[in-house]
């Protein structure tokens, strides 16, 4: 029977990463590279780039094989492992 648990699944997990990954990169590119450095990515940008590439991993990584979701006792659906 799964178990209802409040840990990140695989997808949250790789969305995070993302979104981290390419916060990085454009601090990165606004420090290092010369066409940014007069005139670096904005943070409108910056945190569209990284709303839609996090959206775009989490939609793609598939769950883990031992991860489902449940019902609990309110009728939400929950994360749950095997």
């Amino acid at each position: 029977m799964p178990i209802s648990t409040s840990a990140p699944v695989r997808k949250v997990w790789a969305g995070g990463v993302t979104g981290a990954f390419v916060t990085l990169i454009v601090g990165i590119l606004n420090a290092y590279v010369p066409l940014f450095v007069h005139k670096p990515i904005s943070g409108e940008i910056s945190g569209a780039a990284t709303t839609v590439l996090t959206f775009i991993v989490a939609y793609l990584v598939p769950p883990a094989p031992a991860e489902t979701t449940v019902m609990d006792q309110t009728g939400a659906v929950r994360s749950a492992k095997q």
